[in-house]
């Protein structure tokens, strides 16, 4: 992403050049206290096996590169032993610095404790394959906001793996993920899409204290979002930006009323905060 977090204060003073998120750094936190102590057990290095399979793996190629911090939560529900399998029930939580969070409450994997997690992949897998589907989500995510729908290449690798959890012996909740997919690379999100560079260089003007810069940019943000309410005003996706994104859209609006009651009109959820910055 553009917008500097800290580390890539660097990247941006040079010039907004595109940059392509490589490296995930992924901590992974995993809940399962409620469950009988033996199965405590099998799950004791889950989360440092989920860490190195994200941290340890480069997920796209290219010669610009930064970290990803990803913060990863998953709350096992119950396990059930189905002929030689453990199959795992479990809400899982994704989310980065730049907004891209999801959360599934339908993931259904298969996990013994003698088992790597590695990327070698030949029959589908529903532990590896939905962790490879959300690593593509979030940098699908974080690609489109160096450049103009510079995720979709990722978007596809997505909806290639949703496909195959469709049609494999565990695809509980793989048709809800499809449709989550969906409602991100439907035509009618493109606007949103297209102006996240718009809204990190925004924030990277506010940040450098060049007001008039960050409001050129916000403006553009602020006329996609219209045109997406106009179309999918309960779009999923529209939903989670601004729920990751409203006290950033208070700040680069702040004291302009107009934008902020449009802002209250498209986001009432977060409408205190909105008002909170009117004159």
């Amino acid at each position: 992403m553009k917008y500097t977090i800290s580390f890539l204060s660097c990247i941006l003073l040079v010039g907004f050049t595109i940059s392509k998120a490589q490296v995930i750094i992924a901590r992974a936190d995993v809940e399962y206290s409620h469950l009988p102590v033996e199965q405590q057990d099998d799950l004791t290095d889950l989360g440092m096996k989920v860490e190195q399979y994200f941290n340890n793996y480069n997920w796209i190629e290219d010669e610009f590169e930064y970290d990803l911090p990803t913060n990863i939560k998953i709350i096992i529900e119950t396990v059930k032993e189905k002929t030689f399998e453990k199959i795992y029930r479990a809400q899982f939580l994704i989310s980065t610095a730049s907004g891209e969070n999801f959360y599934d409450k339908m993931w259904e994997f298969v996990y013994d404790q003698s088992m790597s997690i590695n990327h070698i992949k030949g029959q589908f897998d529903p532990l590896t394959h939905f962790l490879d589907f959300y690593a593509y989500m979030v940098l699908a995510g974080e690609l489109d906001t160096n450049g103009l729908l510079l995720g979709n290449s990722l978007y596809e690798k997505a909806r290639d793996i949703a496909n195959q959890g469709i049609l494999s012996n565990y695809s509980t909740g793989w048709s809800q993920r499809l449709d989550k997919l969906n409602s991100i690379t439907n035509v009618h999100i493109r606007p949103l899409r297209e102006a996240k560079p718009d809204f990190f260089e925004a924030l990277y003007w506010m940040e450098e204290g060049n007001d008039k810069k960050a409001y050129e940019f916000a403006k553009k943000v602020l006329n996609a979002i219209a045109k997406v309410k106009k179309s999918q005003p309960n779009n999923e996706y529209m939903t989670t930006f601004f729920k990751s994104h409203y006290n950033e859209l208070a700040k680069l609006f702040s004291g302009k009323n107009e934008e902020l009651e449009m802002l209250v009109n498209f986001d009432s959820k977060h409408r205190a905060t909105y008002r909170d910055h009117m004159n």
